[in-house]
């Protein structure tokens, strides 16, 4: 019988990639670790996702959508700056990664997978 493909994998594997971030303060995970903890292997994280850079672009993505949403809603400038504030508060995770967006890119020769400063 044919498997069949996990519907819900990719959003384990970016469950599992944030607190590994977290948890090592490297910019990019481990893909064993992300694999182990989202119930995957590391093969078919690399059939997901080529590189780290395509997880981390991934990861990002999420952060900024997840943000969008959190602030929609608020129209007024001080109910919007609060919710910014507090969507950051309650995701630091996703305030390195936006913020990493922002940042200027490291040169060519520089790995995307530098320590993050504390």
């Amino acid at each position: 019988m044919p498997r069949k493909a996990d519907a819900h994998l990719e959003g384990r594997i970016l469950d599992a990639g944030l607190p590994h971030m977290e948890q090592t303060r490297r910019a990019c995970p481990h893909y064993a670790r992300v694999a182990l903890a989202s119930g995957t292997t590391t093969p078919t994280l690399y059939e997901r996702f080529s590189n780290k850079d395509d997880l981390l672009g991934l990861l990002r993505r999420r952060a900024r959508l997840n943000l969008f949403a959190a602030i929609k809603p608020h129209a007024l400038p001080r109910k919007f700056a609060a919710a910014v504030l507090d969507f950051f508060a309650a995701h630091p995770n996703d305030f390195r990664l936006i913020s990493e967006d922002w940042a200027p890119s490291p040169s060519p020769a520089k790995s995307t997978c530098l320590r993050l400063n504390s």
